[in-house]
């Protein structure tokens, strides 16, 4: 068992994560950073990699961490291991995975004392939802709570005071909101809030990458969902991703620009039939397979701009035709970034601003990403040229053959990480 429609952690949910935002908000906590780990086969290298996780927490002098996953079953030995090699070290920690009426831990140890359970199924199971039992706002306050009260126990006699603030890189975000969306023949703009897209400039840079791709794609179509068109049907939904630009710096500093109010949602199907599924495919009347207003999916008065891949058979279920889709979809998407790059600060909707920091004196408290690395519908790309984009990027897997990678907080908010589940 690896990852469902209604645990994966989609890329807008990277982008979005609770847990980040909630550490980085905190003015008593100095957020030192997320380990990212891919979840391996080989029982052998779950246990390599999660001795490494403890031996780096060990050398970051964290006051406590936060564990969390995405998948169960099989991938809970690596969390039970990872969770194991922390608390080994004399590390408070506090774990977060789905859990509910079906996925009972395989194998478990003393360490795992503090499990905040992801489940939001009235049954407790894995549903066909999307983003249904993912972390939220109220998981991650829960598990920040706990975690504190821990770190606290064991240190009985230290006041937590942040006694200096020391700013490293600063990211910007400017937000551009998209109160209206869609397609004209002229030119593509924004404004007062329109966006008009040219659909033949979209689907000519979907050819461009079509083109290099024809052994895996037959094909592939996009069309715009406004907020009012839930009952549509759908193709097994892959991803959900914002649309967002650097328009200065790399990926965690600089300026970056977003659209507010637009996301995008790629489809996949063979030319068979066949729904591309981990566990339970996704597809079907898009009101029903989606959870809206989660950190992971669009919230119910959003736009979508929908991009819909038709694989060859067989094709959605090998990792090469499932990464040509993300390619293909991202290269659409690169259309509308070119836009939203241009746009003036002038017309901006919000600006935000985002430091990595040191805040001496607070509790230091480092974030475990137990993310999927095992291939086909089960990958995770890291570092993408643009914010959570695929071109640029190498899948964990291939970067660090699952070994840890550390990204500081303003990375990560920026789109370091793309989700392939």
């Amino acid at each position: 068992m690896g990852t469902g429609p209604s645990t994966k952690e989609t890329t807008l949910h990277h982008y979005n994560d609770p847990l980040c935002q909630v550490l980085a908000n905190d003015q008593e906590v100095d957020f030192l950073g997320i380990v990212l780990a891919g979840t391996s086969d080989d029982n052998e290298h779950k246990a390599f990699v999660a001795q490494r996780i403890g031996a780096l927490l060990e050398a970051m002098r964290p006051d406590g961490v936060l564990v969390s996953i995405d998948s169960w079953g099989n991938c809970h030995i690596d969390f039970a291991s990872v969770i194991q090699a922390v608390g080994e070290r004399n590390i408070p920690l506090v774990g977060l995975s789905f859990v509910g009426t079906q996925a009972a831990f395989v194998v478990t140890n003393s360490y795992m004392n503090s499990i905040v359970d992801l489940n939001k199924n009235s049954e407790g199971v894995e549903s066909l939802i999307v983003s249904e039992n993912t972390t939220v706002e109220l998981d991650a306050v829960k598990a920040v709570a706990i975690l504190k009260n821990k770190i606290c126990k064991q240190n009985n006699e230290r006041d937590w005071v942040v006694n200096s603030t020391k700013n490293l890189r600063r990211l910007i975000l400017r937000s551009f909101a998209v109160k209206e969306a869609g397609f004209q023949n002229g030119n593509a703009s924004f404004l007062d809030g329109r966006l008009a897209l040219n659909l033949a400039k979209l689907e000519e840079a979907g050819n461009s990458a079509y083109e290099k791709m024809k052994d895996k794609v037959a094909g592939f179509s996009i069309r715009l969902i406004s907020p009012s068109q839930k009952d549509v049907s759908v193709n097994s939904i892959l991803d959900f991703s914002p649309v967002a630009a650097k328009a200065m710096g790399g990926i965690g500093e600089g300026i970056s620009h977003l659209f507010t109010g637009l996301n995008v949602m790629l489809t996949a199907v063979e030319e068979s039939g066949f729904q591309p599924a981990n566990f339970g495919a996704s597809n079907g009347i898009l009101g029903e397979k989606v959870c809206f207003g989660r950190p992971g999916t669009p919230n119910s008065s959003d736009y979508i701009l929908n991009i819909d891949v038709v694989l060859k058979d067989g094709q959605a279920r090998t990792r090469e035709g499932i990464m040509a889709a993300h390619e293909l979809n991202d290269t659409v998407v690169a259309a509308i970034r070119d836009i939203l790059r241009s746009l003036s600060s002038s017309v901006a909707t919000g600006k935000s601003e985002y430091w990595d920091r040191v805040r001496s004196g607070g509790y230091k408290i480092a974030v475990v990403k137990l993310v999927p690395g095992l291939g086909c519908l089960y990958d995770t790309l890291l570092f993408p040229s643009e914010p959570a984009g695929y071109v640029g990027g190498k899948s964990i897997m291939d970067r660090s053959n699952n070994v840890q990678v550390v990204i500081s907080p303003n990375e990560y908010r920026d789109g370091a990480v793309h989700s392939l589940t």
